[in-house]
C-alpha cells in the first residue's frame, strides 16, 4: 500500500504524509499530517472555550439504590433506563438510554454519517472511498463485471480492502476460503468438463454427485437416486425381466440386503 485516502483532502496521498496510529487497522492516522494538525488545534480551542463536563455525581446529591445519575441530563434514573455494558463496574453505561442515543447519532454525524461510521469500524474506509472505488470499477463487480458491486471485499488475514464485489462473487470467495489453489482447481475442473463432455453410460463415473441422473440413463427403481443401492436395484430389475434362472440368481446376488457367502463357509 503506497497511498492512503485522506478524509479531509478527499483524495489519495502518499503513505509518508500520514503519521502512525496503532488503533487504526492499517497502523496509520485517518488524516494526513496537515489536516491532523488542524483538527488537533480545533479540538484544543474547543476544550478551552467549553471546558469538559465532569461525569461525577455532585457531592450534595443522594442516589438511592437501584438508581444512577446521568451527567448529560443531570437527573437520577432507575438502572433499567441505562444501557448494559461490560466496560463499567456497575454493568450499566454512563449515560441513560435517551442521552446515549443522542451521543451515538452525534458521533456518527461527526465522522460523516452512519454509512461512513460503519464502513470505518469494519473496513477502515469512508463512504467517499467506497464511492471512489465504485466509480473506478464502473459500478460493476470487480470479478464478474456484469452485476452491480454492492459488497466491500477485504483480506481476512490482513484486513486490507481489495475491491467491491457483487453478492455472488463475494460469497464464492468466502466458500473457497480465499485459497487461490482451490479457485484455480475449480476453474480447471469446469473448463475440463466443458471441453470434453463425458460419454453416456449406464454406470456412474467416480465422483458423480448423488441424486443427479446422467443423460440417457433410464430411471428404474432406485437408480434415480444415483447411488450404489440404486444401481444394484436397476441391475436386479433387468435380471428379473429376462425370466431366466441365471438372471434371477443374479438379481438375488445384486440385492442390497443379501450378503455374499464366502467360499468354504456355510
Amino acid at each position: 500500500m503506497n497511498t492512503k485516502f485522506c478524509r479531509d483532502c478527499r483524495a489519495y496521498r502518499p503513505v509518508s504524509d500520514f503519521s502512525k496510529n496503532k488503533r487504526s487497522r492499517d497502523g496509520l492516522a485517518f488524516y494526513c499530517r496537515q489536516h491532523l494538525a488542524e483538527r488537533a488545534a480545533r479540538s484544543r480551542e474547543a476544550r478551552r472555550v467549553e471546558p469538559r463536563r465532569h461525569r461525577f455525581v455532585p457531592p450534595d446529591l443522594t442516589v438511592p439504590d437501584g438508581h444512577k445519575w446521568c451527567p448529560d441530563c443531570e437527573s437520577v434514573k432507575s438502572l433499567d433506563q441505562f444501557p448494559r455494558t461490560t466496560a463499567s463496574r456497575s454493568g450499566r453505561a454512563t449515560y441513560c438510554l435517551l442521552c446515549h442515543n443522542v451521543r451515538g447519532r452525534a458521533s456518527r454525524e461527526k465522522v460523516g454519517g452512519s454509512r461512513t461510521y460503519h464502513l470505518t469500524r469494519r473496513y477502515g474506509i469512508t463512504a467517499e472511498e467506497s464511492d471512489a472505488m465504485f466509480e473506478a470499477q464502473g459500478g460493476l463487480c470487480a470479478i464478474c463485471r456484469t452485476v452491480p458491486a454492492v459488497h466491500v471485499d477485504h483480506d481476512h488475514d490482513t484486513g486490507e480492502v481489495r475491491a467491491l464485489l457483487c453478492f455472488g462473487c463475494n460469497g464464492g470467495l468466502g466458500q473457497f476460503k480465499d485459497d487461490p489453489e482451490v479457485l484455480r482447481a475449480a476453474a480447471c475442473y469446469v473448463e475440463r468438463h466443458r471441453a470434453s463432455p463425458r460419454s453416456v453410460s449406464s454406470r456412474p463415473e467416480p465422483g458423480d454427485p448423488p441424486g443427479r441422473r446422467r443423460p440417457g440413463v433410464p430411471v428404474t427403481g432406485g437408480a434415480a437416486l444415483g447411488s450404489r443401492a440404486g444401481e444394484r436395484c436397476r441391475r436386479a430389475a433387468e435380471c428379473r425381466a429376462t425370466a431366466s434362472v441365471h438372471c434371477r440368481a443374479g438379481a438375488a446376488r445384486c440385492s442390497p440386503h443379501r450378503t455374499a457367502t464366502r467360499p468354504g463357509r456355510r
